[in-house]
């Protein structure tokens, strides 16, 4: 359906596996009926949903995705992702005094929040297609535009500093994408784009509304052909609240001149990323598989989480899911007490017996320490940690 690749324009492609057939997730948690559908390119190595629509030729950014940020523990969760971000991104942005500032696909104003504590004298401002997402952030003090990138009636100034978290990804033509961040941008000004790093199998690559897998000499390739005049490119920092990522600075002329310099991308084998990634996506049987296993006797199994992790073994394993009673979080909050199918209680409200099992659904990277926390209290813990890293 979308079977020529947005990098290279090659037409062959290696498949990539479903993990559960005709059934996948979005980032907004909302499961559809249609294959996770990619495919890897043979030619550059690219990552492309071609087996399925991409969600964003429809109304799903403006309509659900704004589910994304409506779950239990999503505030405290923005909050110390963002600030991660944000600290990461002015690490390495040339030290200047930004006067207006945009974010592209700004969601709520959290990346902007975080951008406010750097540079608490500069006009920051949004772009972003959820009308709900917008009211929020507006609420929180920013001008938002509400639209796709590409598509805003924005002021007749530029921004001196223009930064996209995340949204790459997303959208249905990776090259307009960037295009459209270099129309908004001031001659001097400096572009920020971060994403998953594609060329580490993580979660990124499992969700359906997430068009494309980046390495990092996909988003170079798109900003040289772009005819931006200096580009850099750095890897995240080691954090648990960010997954794998890598970030680019482009400027049109010599902007950045006095930033950081950045850093060697990483050589890449395309045969072993494409059976690394494999291996990733088909993981998913195996720890539906242990889990049963391991909980065949509990009176209850209780799920760990309600955020991504959950809803991918809610898409990816389907027989654990079908037997968790109920998802766990630390507080409920003013959150709705459901997620997905399954009701969601707090922990200190949970009535249990000796038999029952708890199940992580959460980062594989957050698996010990919560062994450590409950194997007192509970009999029976499962993690899965063996399977995946990210």
């Amino acid at each position: 359906m979308n079977a020529t690749c947005q990098v290279c324009n090659g037409s062959n492609w290696l498949n990539l596996p479903n993990p559960v057939l005709d059934r996948a997730i979005t980032t907004a948690g909302r499961i559809v009926n249609e294959p996770l559908g990619k495919a890897q390119c043979i030619d550059c190595g690219f990552v492309q949903r071609i087996h399925a629509r991409f969600l964003g030729d429809t109304d799903y950014y403006e309509q659900d995705y704004a589910k994304y940020y409506d779950r239990p523990g999503t505030v405290q969760y923005h909050i110390a992702r963002y600030r991660v971000l944000a600290e990461w991104m002015t690490s390495v942005l040339p030290d200047t005094s930004y006067r207006r500032i945009l974010d592209v696909g700004c969601g709520q104003g959290w990346a902007m929040e975080a951008m406010k504590t750097f540079y608490p004298d500069a006009t920051i401002e949004g772009l972003e297609p959820s009308t709900f997402n917008s009211e929020v952030a507006r609420a929180k003090g920013f001008k938002i535009y509400e639209a796709r990138s590409g598509k805003a009636t924005l002021p007749n100034y530029k921004y001196d500093l223009v930064f996209s978290n995340n949204v790459i990804q997303h959208v249905t033509n990776a090259r307009e994408f960037v295009e459209s961040l270099k129309g908004v941008v001031t001659d001097d000004g400096v572009i920020v784009v971060t994403c998953p790093d594609g060329s580490i199998p993580n979660i990124e690559i499992l969700w359906s509304d997430q068009n494309f897998s980046f390495m990092p000499q996909h988003l170079v390739r798109l900003a040289e052909e772009s005819g931006l005049g200096m580009i850099r490119w750095f890897s995240s920092p080691s954090s648990p609240s960010v997954p794998p990522a890598q970030m680019l600075l482009l400027s049109k002329g010599d902007a950045l001149k006095g930033g950081k310099p950045g850093m060697e991308m990483p050589a890449t084998n395309l045969e072993s990323v494409y059976e690394a990634k494999c291996n990733y996506l088909n993981s998913f049987e195996k720890i539906d598989r242990q889990i049963r296993s391991q909980t065949e006797h509990a009176a209850n199994i209780y799920n760990f989480g309600a955020s991504y992790w959950s809803s991918i073994l809610a898409a990816y394993c389907p027989t654990y899911w079908s037997r968790v009673s109920a998802c766990i979080v630390e507080d409920t909050g003013n959150v709705e007490p459901q997620f997905l199918d399954k009701h969601v209680v707090a922990l200190d409200q949970l009535r249990r017996n000796e038999n029952d099992a708890l199940v992580f659904g959460t980062s594989p990277a957050t698996h010990q320490a919560l062994k450590d926390r409950f194997v007192s209290s509970w009999n029976t813990i499962v993690t899965w940690d063996d399977f995946l890293k990210y």
